[in-house]
């Protein structure tokens, strides 16, 4: 991330954080629940040299944007958001690629403006089906929740080392930036909103299925999971695969939630190669 210029913009009169690098056809990048465009770190660099602008920005609630107690945190929000993030900076046409709820954003995003994105690659998507980590289950149970959920424990139980398979030598080097995301005023509430927008007990909440509608996206779609992927199963890579037969999946062997920072390299050459392509829909799959 050395060659990324952090930058503010002003949307829906909040400050929002994000970086740029490199010149080229424009890939934004956007995280998951409760972290930052750190998840990102291990990327933006590659990508900006294999010819791309990257932008990638802290949705509000998350890293060093604003966060207000009126926002719902809710995907549909989150889509609205970068629409008109993506009206700030002048961007008429782009990729996306999003990790983890990032995926559940992107997909909204692209249904409502397909005409916007070029592609969108989806990193161990929400939305694909209900199972998901008895830990946001949990949280979502309101008292439970607010019990549990707190930064401090947070670091006690180390509980970023369930997003890998095997972690990462960079995790210790990015584990505080990490945490101190996590402890920035407002960062707790708008979690546990993010949270219950799409989750209860049960697992996804209904509303927040999207496999079914991405069917008549025309935007090609590149899926990319990690075998040992213990937030959301890579079973719901095989549900990709047999619902989006245009699509191309990408499974990483021992690897978990993030596998952009776990396995950069291959990560970076797929979603390079995927976007550099001329890409056709022909029921193309690998494994």
């Amino acid at each position: 991330m050395q060659r990324a210029e952090r930058k503010t913009a002003s949307v829906w009169g909040l400050n929002v954080n994000y970086v740029q690098a490199g010149e080229g056809p424009v890939v934004m990048l956007i995280h998951g629940l409760g972290t930052s465009l750190i998840s990102w770190y291990c990327n933006i660099d590659a990508l900006a040299d294999a010819g791309y602008t990257v932008v990638v920005p802290d949705l509000p609630g998350n890293g060093d944007s604003d966060k207000p107690e009126h926002l719902h945190y809710d995907p549909d929000s989150a889509a609205d958001f970068i629409y008109d993030f993506s009206q700030e900076l002048g961007l008429d046409k782009f990729s996306l690629v999003g990790n983890s709820a990032g995926g559940v954003v992107a997909s909204l995003f692209a249904l409502q403006h397909p005409d916007m994105v070029e592609k969108m690659v989806l990193v161990a998507s929400g939305g694909f089906g209900r199972k998901v980590s008895w830990f946001f289950r949990i949280i979502s149970v309101p008292l439970l929740g607010e019990i549990i959920y707190r930064p401090w424990l947070y670091k006690k139980v180390e509980i970023t080392k369930y997003l890998f398979y095997r972690s990462p030598a960079i995790l210790q080097e990015l584990l505080p930036e990490i945490q101190r995301i996590k402890e920035l005023p407002g960062s707790r509430n708008a979690m546990l909103r993010s949270i219950r927008s799409s989750i209860n007990i049960r697992g996804l909440r209904k509303q927040g299925y999207i496999l079914d509608r991405l069917k008549d996206c025309p935007v090609p779609i590149m899926t990319i999971w990690g075998a040992d992927d213990i937030i959301i199963p890579v079973s719901h890579a095989e549900a990709a695969r047999r619902e989006l037969p245009n699509s191309v999946t990408q499974i990483i062997p021992e690897c978990g939630h993030w596998p952009q920072m776990e396995k950069p390299d291959e990560f970076n050459a797929m979603v390079s190669g995927f976007l550099g392509s001329g890409f056709v829909q022909t029921g193309q799959h690998e494994s």
